[in-house]
């Protein structure tokens, strides 16, 4: 699986989420405060290169949800909000806009309260609520909802990727060693694709040329770019040569082609070869020419410190 963001539109606030691909296998309100202890680390399932953890909602769970960088708010499933009395503006339903060519998911807000990580409880997250069914049934399991923007900010996340782990802290100093050892690190800024779009992005080097990317925990691919990133770099041919995948979006089916890419740079760190979509969509703006997700980062340490505006790679 890969996905596909969207966005919503209509009265309620805007969404920025993730439709999964099926092949190959969501204005905040006041951030999130913990209470002690300032860290907890807890396994997560990699489960078709999605990172799925298990949550309390109160006394309610264990619930499957999948951690996602590129989804602002969070979103939590409108059926398991409905069943523990979590409240749901019904009458105030935006569309999900995005890839494909049918009506956009419904969006309404709502918000996940009373989250348990291990230890390490939340006050309420903004989230909208809506149908995650397909979501789930990509996933062959239920899930119940996806953290996001609007959980991660103010937190430093440090995902284990070789060995299986997430770490949440409210400061870099409570994170500890990582389980994996490393040896090598590329620190660059956490930056923002824009002020309305809060997915960071980062540069990739793709024969020799700087290709400005999305970082997207919630992409079970390598990377995907788009079209105007693929006519620059002269990739046409691999594009036409590539195999056809299906793609279910947040408006339904598109067609992507699936590729592979060798010897693509990340700071010092070189990923000999790299699973690679290339999208018919007009995708992406002059700054952002791609999404990476999971498939390039199951070798790393990566860590999104949203409290120092940080990213790092580590190995």
């Amino acid at each position: 699986m890969t996905k596909q963001h969207f966005t919503s539109r209509g009265p309620s606030r805007a969404f920025a989420a993730a439709a999964l691909l099926l092949l190959g296998a969501c204005q905040s309100a006041a951030p999130p405060a913990s209470a002690a202890p300032n860290a907890v680390t807890l396994p997560f399932a990699f489960v078709h290169n999605e990172i799925i953890i298990d949550a309390a909602l109160g006394d309610s769970g264990p619930h499957r949800f999948m951690l996602d960088c590129g989804v602002d708010p969070s979103a939590i499933d409108i059926a398991l909000a409905r069943s523990l009395g979590i409240s749901v503006d019904e009458a105030n339903a935006g569309e999900a806009t995005g890839a494909g060519d049918e009506e956009g998911l419904a969006v309404m807000e709502s918000s996940i309260p009373g989250l348990g990580l291990g230890g390490m409880r939340f006050e309420t997250i903004a989230a909208l609520a809506a149908d995650l069914t397909p979501f789930g049934e990509a996933l062959e399991l239920p899930l119940a909802g996806i953290l996001g923007h609007s959980f991660l900010e103010n937190h430093v996340v440090r995902i284990d990727y070789p060995a299986r782990q997430v770490t949440i802290a409210s400061r870099r100093e409570d994170l500890g060693a990582p389980a994996t050892p490393v040896t090598r690190r590329h620190v660059l800024p956490l930056a923002f694709e824009s002020a309305e779009i809060l997915i960071p992005v980062f540069t990739l080097e793709i024969d020799g040329q700087p290709v400005p990317v999305t970082l997207d925990t919630g992409s079970s691919g390598g990377i995907e770019l788009y079209p105007a990133t693929v006519a620059r770099l002269g990739l046409e041919e691999e594009k036409a040569t590539g195999e056809s995948a299906e793609a279910l979006g947040a408006r339904g089916l598109r067609t992507l082609t699936k590729g592979q890419l060798e010897n693509v740079g990340l700071g010092p760190f070189n990923v000999p070869l790299l699973d690679t979509r290339f999208s018919d969509s007009a995708g992406g703006t002059e700054t952002v020419g791609g999404n990476a997700g999971n498939k390039l980062f199951q070798d790393f340490v990566l860590t999104l410190d949203y409290v120092n505006r940080e990213i790092m790679f580590e190995q």
